[in-house]
């Protein structure tokens, strides 16, 4: 077996997907599919819900620390990781010192209610092991989006449970799908995912416009003429109304799909103004 094959053989599948600021990271993978997988919108999830034995965990490892023996920071793969219970994780990280001894940083996709599993002191245990950050989907901060799209938590839920990681010091990344309640409630759900967001302390916000994926029952729902599915210059409008009514501090903005072309990206407050000056900009050369 070559060095490629070898290290091919320790993911499911050819592409490997991480979120932006997670590019440098070393990735393990530890679970296919999502425990959820009842989003409506979602794609990504058509793996069967499984979560690797131990064992091949462990042998994935150590193949990985032999390709990447420098990484400082390891992500866990899968659609939430961070469903895996706190004892796995505890052995998953101590098992760093035998493969991987240069790893002193995690960071994996959530849920919320991967979080609620948790209690306050397993949190501040795997925060004090080095589990820094977690990626969240809140896609959205209206429940009546929330529960049309079947996320399975409300917006109480996610203030509730990302004020514990805040608790306990670990630090967590959202992602907000713009467009998801479709033309009619576009400005209903940009003042309320900017009303939970106010509430909170994100690291970082990432924007993504909704794409409406076949065999999706959202996408089915169009097809029928139940949801009116927005152009990108009415996504790239609805974000402005989001930006502009944002009061969070100490947190990165960015949306790397604005009119499928354009990358946005400031920090906040302080770039709040130049943010809303580039999507003026843009709006204007879309005639709005």
């Amino acid at each position: 077996m070559t060095d490629e094959e070898l290290f091919a053989s320790i993911y499911t599948h050819d592409t490997i997907y991480l979120p932006p600021s997670e590019q440098h990271s070393a990735a393990l993978e530890t679970v296919l599919g999502c425990s959820h997988a009842k989003c409506r919108f979602c794609d990504f999830a058509r793996d069967p819900f499984r979560i690797h034995p131990m064992e091949q965990i462990r042998r994935n490892m150590q193949i990985l620390g032999r390709f990447r023996p420098d990484a400082h920071r390891l992500f866990l793969l899968g659609e939430n990781a961070f469903v895996l219970d706190y004892h796995m994780l505890n052995e998953i990280f101590d098992m760093t010192d035998s493969f991987m001894p240069n790893i002193h940083e995690f960071a994996m996709y959530s849920r919320v209610d991967d979080i609620a599993r948790k209690t306050d002191e397993e949190l501040k245990s795997l925060h004090q092991m080095g589990l820094t950050t977690l990626h969240i989907g809140l896609e959205s901060g209206s429940d009546s989006i929330l529960l049309e799209q079947n996320k399975g938590v409300t917006s109480m839920d996610m203030l509730v449970q990302l004020r514990r990681l805040e608790a306990v010091g670990i630090e967590y990344y959202v992602t907000i799908i713009l467009g998801l309640g479709g033309r009619r409630f576009s400005v209903h759900h940009a003042l309320s995912t900017a009303r939970l967001l106010n509430q909170l302390h994100p690291a970082d916000i990432w924007c993504l416009k909704l794409k409406l994926w076949p065999d999706t029952p959202l996408y089915k729902d169009a097809k029928k003429g139940h949801f009116e599915m927005m152009n990108d210059a009415e996504m790239l409008w609805e974000e402005r109304i989001m930006l502009e009514n944002l009061t969070v501090k100490n947190c990165m903005f960015h949306d790397t799909t604005v009119l499928n072309a354009y990358t946005i990206q400031g920090r906040l407050p302080e770039e709040k103004d130049a943010l809303l000056d580039a999507i003026d900009f843009l709006l204007a050369s879309c005639g709005y």
